[in-house]
């Protein structure tokens, strides 16, 4: 699909958030009707480089049930207040 530099003004748009959305943006992160689902300013970059830009459901890392497992989420506070 070729996309026109200005665009209509409803694709500027975040559908979230009604963000503003730039030409470069929707160039890499939009789905294939040139809609943008999530932007920057309501999505981190970890989440739209995964597609939530382009609609796919990823998941919400507050909301990820394996969000406070690993091997640093019960050690033990440091001796010294953490400076090192």
């Amino acid at each position: 699909m070729n996309r026109q530099p200005g665009g209509s003004d409803e694709t500027a748009q975040c559908r979230y958030c009604d963000g503003h959305i730039s030409d470069r943006f929707r160039a890499v992160f939009v789905d294939e009707y040139d809609v943008a689902h999530r932007c920057l300013g309501c999505a981190c970059f970890r989440r739209i480089s995964r597609g939530s830009a382009a609609g796919v459901d990823v998941v919400d890392p507050a909301e990820d049930p394996n969000r406070n497992r690993g091997q640093r989420v019960g050690a033990a506070p440091r001796a010294d207040g953490g400076s090192r």
